[in-house]
Parts: C-alpha cells; structure tokens; sequence
C-alpha cells in the first residue's frame, strides 16, 4: 500500500512502471530525493528562482489539460481537488485551497509540512519556487486567465506553514519586498 491516492491507480492500472519510467495515467513523472529540490531553493538565486516559477508555470499551463486530462470547463472544482490530492499524495506536503473566488480568480493555498521548506537550511526568504509555478499555472488553466503566486508564509523562515498568495499580477503590491523577490517586476 502506497496511499490511498495512488492505490487507486495501481488496482486500476493507471500507475505504470515502464521502459525505466514511472507514469500516471500516461504521464511521466520521477521520484527523487527531496535535498535535490532543497539544494536548488535555498540557494537564494532570485534569477534562478523566478527562472524555475515561469518554467514551471508555462509548462503546466500548456500541459494540464493534455497531460493530466483535466478539463477545468467539464469538471470545475472537482479537478482542483483532483490536483490538491495528486500533489498531496506525491509528497509536497498537505495541500489545501481557501479563499477560493473564481469571480476575481483569486486563492489562497496552505502547506503543511512542506518537504522542500522543511530541508532547507538557514534561509530568510520563501523557498518553493517550483510549487509556486504548479499553482500559478493550474489556477491559470482552472480561472481561464493567467493568474500569479508568491509564497507569503514559508515554513524555511519559521512559519507553522507555507502559504501561497494566487491572483492576477496587477492586484500585487510590488511595493512589498516578498511580491518583488518572487514575480517579474517589469
């Protein structure tokens, strides 16, 4: 038993291992030891942070619907719970939205017990520019307008928790030092 998410998959055959690669439902993904992910992010490289956000983020944004076959039109929330749970049950710690309003396409995401957070070392600022550009690029699918996020709580600096901030970029105050850290200012 691995959980229960990803028991489903295996009595339905939809987690493969094959040719040396893991997929769920026909999309690949890797395993790998979460001081990869960490050593990356508590580099405090705000280059190579918002390089990582914006890769991320375009690559969900132009895969979700392929790759994860999630129609947001079709299924609406129940897909967003289907991505909380995926990235729940792959490791990235307890996800859970709040504050959803799709009107203004605007969200609120907690993580507790973040692994990333939780093997950096020695930080002073948000660490997880790779689940930053997940959520940026899946509310940007789900609200069907491009939407960003900052990590305004982060567990690496002291927080209980992370917390992510998602919403259009012109509703940042870019007058605050986390909002300039974590998004383009131009």
């Amino acid at each position: 038993m691995l959980n229960s998410f990803y028991d489903k998959f295996i009595f339905t055959n939809g987690l493969k291992f094959r040719h040396g690669n893991f997929f769920l439902i026909n999309l690949p993904f890797v395993m790998l030891p979460v001081d990869a992910l960490a050593s990356i992010a508590e580099k405090g490289d705000k280059s190579l942070d918002l390089a990582i956000y914006s890769s991320v983020k375009a690559s969900i944004i132009g895969d979700v619907k392929n790759q994860f076959r999630i129609d947001f039109g079709i299924e609406g929330e129940k897909g967003l719970e289907f991505m909380e749970a995926y990235f729940s049950a792959s490791g990235w710690g307890e996800i859970e939205k709040t504050d959803l309003d799709f009107g203004n396409a605007r969200c609120l995401v907690s993580v507790l017990n973040s692994p990333v957070a939780q093997n950096c070392k020695g930080v002073k600022r948000p660490v997880d520019s790779f689940l930053r550009g997940f959520l940026a690029g899946i509310f940007s699918v789900y609200f069907r307008r491009e939407v960003d996020c900052i990590e305004s709580k982060c567990s690496a600096t002291g927080d209980a928790h992370c917390e992510f901030v998602v919403k259009p970029a012109s509703e940042f105050n870019f007058e605050n030092p986390l909002t300039r850290d974590q998004l383009k200012t131009e």
